[in-house]
């Protein structure tokens, strides 16, 4: 669902997985874990920087399959174990000279039986383009990867 408040837009996504919050998170904050995972369908992600610490920072450069680069870079606001995460998102545009807003991404883990919902709100996008943009890189994560890295192992 995108939002829009204030001339922001604001993305939210719920996913539900077979696995007990605590994996989930880790899944989140374990460099080895995250990098099976991350990205779009077909994406290899190289994890150059990752201290999941609030002030921690991250970089993660994303592989397209055509070989072009994808580079996201921000800083942990707020590491709760198994409940919350909250870091800023921006991507890097080298030699661009477009200069981005940073986007803020929350985490919410919500214990379900013996499952986990996943709650991910992406906001302050500057328009509806960028978030539906977004929706699409974090279903293809999320509701593909992220899913068969839970429950299939994969």
């Amino acid at each position: 669902m995108i939002t829009m408040q204030a001339n922001k837009f604001t993305l939210q996504l719920n996913y539900y997985y077979k696995a007990n919050r605590e994996r989930v998170f880790q899944a989140w904050t374990k460099r080895e874990q995250l990098k099976q995972w991350w990205g779009p369908e077909g994406f290899n992600t190289t994890i150059d920087r990752m201290d999941v610490v609030e002030g921690g920072v991250y970089r993660f450069i994303m592989q397209a399959p055509n070989g072009s680069n994808h580079i996201i870079g921000g800083k942990y606001l707020a590491v709760i174990p198994n409940e919350k995460l909250v870091f800023t998102w921006k991507w890097e545009h080298e030699g661009s000279g477009e200069e981005q807003e940073d986007t803020v991404v929350t985490i919410i883990f919500v214990e379900q039986g013996a499952g986990t919902e996943l709650v991910v709100t992406h906001e302050n996008f500057s328009t509806k383009d960028q978030a539906e943009n977004h929706n699409n890189g974090w279903s293809s994560s999320l509701g593909v990867n992220f899913k068969k890295y839970l429950e299939q192992g994969v």
